[in-house]
């Protein structure tokens, strides 16, 4: 059973699949997949030079992160189009790893493909899935995670989450939204009713 999951930036969806992968999921963190990308010596820094040149790569080799988010997630028409040339590079590289990954996992297993920007990719993506997820929180709470997990102050959050899709956006793909607002107690009890369900589908389905 192929299960993608996604949620806009700071809405705990990294939170989500680690429980997940804890009840037994084998997990394609398309995050992971990306910074090892476009680490030193990773398939997407030359592309990524040639595209914006050497200052968007970092003196240790790695395609240098506070650049990137400077010149492509601020709310502008040449940041938008950056944006467009940089995931040109990113996401066909991301797909073939992803693609190995899920091809490994063991037969009957639950693959979660954590997609942070799934429903700016959808119509690219190479996958179908049996399920689509989406974990949401209140803006607030995301802007107060980012601004104390990654360091950003109020306004780089805000521009992070207003360079994503619309929640709305990623509703209209789900055919489950886990909501993330009050603990990780009640996140876990979600969670757990919809493992049950994928559980009795797959013995379904055998």
């Amino acid at each position: 059973m192929r299960i993608a999951l996604t949620g806009g930036i700071g809405a705990g969806k990294s939170t989500v699949s680690a429980y997940l992968q804890q009840l037994g999921a084998v997990v394609v963190d398309y995050d992971a997949i990306s910074r090892g990308l476009t680490a030193a010596g990773g398939a997407a820094i030359e592309p990524v030079r040639s595209a914006f040149g050497d200052e968007a790569i970092a003196s240790d080799g790695s395609m240098d992160r506070v650049w990137v988010a400077r010149h492509v997630f601020a709310e502008t028409a040449q940041a938008e189009r950056m944006r467009h040339r940089l995931e040109s590079i990113i996401h066909p590289l991301v797909y073939a790893s992803a693609q190995r990954l899920d091809s490994q996992a063991p037969a009957g297993s639950v693959v979660i493909h954590d997609i942070p920007l799934l429903a700016e990719v959808i119509d690219t993506i190479p996958f179908s899935f049996d399920h689509i997820v989406v974990v949401e929180t209140d803006d607030e709470i995301r802007i107060a995670r980012l601004m104390e997990n990654r360091s950003m102050t109020r306004h780089q959050a805000q521009e992070r989450i207003n360079s994503q899709s619309a929640e709305d956006a990623r509703r209209d793909l789900a055919d489950a939204i886990v909501a993330n607002n009050d603990g990780i107690t009640a996140l876990h009890a979600r969670l757990d009713i919809l493992w049950d369900q994928w559980q009795r589908e797959i013995v379904h389905a055998a």
